[in-house]
């Protein structure tokens, strides 16, 4: 089986148990709640200690999964969300933008120190099934290690003809290490954040961690689905721009 992060895993989980399983769930207001941010910031951010996820067109970084390298994390474009620059990714960490079978959207964006990752999809077909954009903080580089955030998210899954459904997603972020040194291959990165991000939804709770090099980026990702360990990221190469 594809292994797959888990911020998708949580995507994909609303579609496929949604979508065969629909007669077992009453309909839910379908509105989106409010983030939780951390209370120090008031929800603004704070004054950022760097720059740890570069966004610009056409940066790239190659990763291997298990030790197969896999297609470079792209930056193809940027657009615009309620007056928000995002970063519009043509595969991202292994999961493309689809096709005919799958239309993924996968962006990020950052302001203040806060790094947010944002996926949605339609899966085409009859019926077509369409699954609202999780927006999901993965760093607050000014925090310092054991402090945390929280979110309260809402994901709209409407299959066509039925009535919209929401999943509640809760996402648990803390800084488990600053400006540490990791070795991965024959390169040894410094002022490293560890980040851990735990998603709880359906009662399914999955463990992420992210390693952010100050100036590179992402440079290790792991992920944990029902405490089994799913999939393990290593960076091989970068280009910036």
């Amino acid at each position: 089986m594809k292994k797959i992060p888990s911020i998708v895993f949580v995507l994909w989980l609303s579609v496929f148990s949604l979508s065969s399983c629909t007669g077992e769930f009453e309909p839910i207001d379908p509105a989106i709640q409010t983030p939780e941010e951390n209370p120090d910031d008031n929800g603004t951010g704070g004054n950022s200690s760097g720059d740890y996820w570069p966004m610009a067109i056409n940066n790239q970084w190659v990763y291997k999964l298990d030790g197969e390298v896999q297609e470079p994390m792209k930056i193809s474009s940027t657009v615009s969300i309620d007056s928000r620059t995002y970063y519009k990714y043509d595969n991202f960490l292994g999961v493309s933008d689809g096709g005919s079978n799958f239309i993924g959207t996968n962006l990020t964006r950052k302001t203040n120190g806060v790094y947010f990752v944002r996926v949605s999809a339609i899966i085409p077909g009859t019926p077509s099934i369409t699954v609202s954009p999780l927006e999901v903080v993965v760093l607050k580089d000014y925090l310092e290690v054991n402090q945390m955030w929280s979110q309260n998210l809402s994901q709209t899954t409407t299959i066509e003809g039925q009535t919209p459904i929401v999943t509640t997603v809760e996402i648990d972020g803390k800084i488990l290490a600053r400006n540490i040194t990791v070795i991965i291959g024959a390169i040894t990165y410094t002022q490293v954040i560890h980040v851990e991000v735990i998603q709880t939804t359906q009662g399914i709770i999955n463990k992420n961690e992210y390693w952010f090099a100050k100036d590179i980026g992402l440079i290790k990702y792991s992920n944990f689905i029902g405490g089994t360990i799913n999939s393990v990221y290593e960076i091989q190469s970068y280009t910036l721009n």
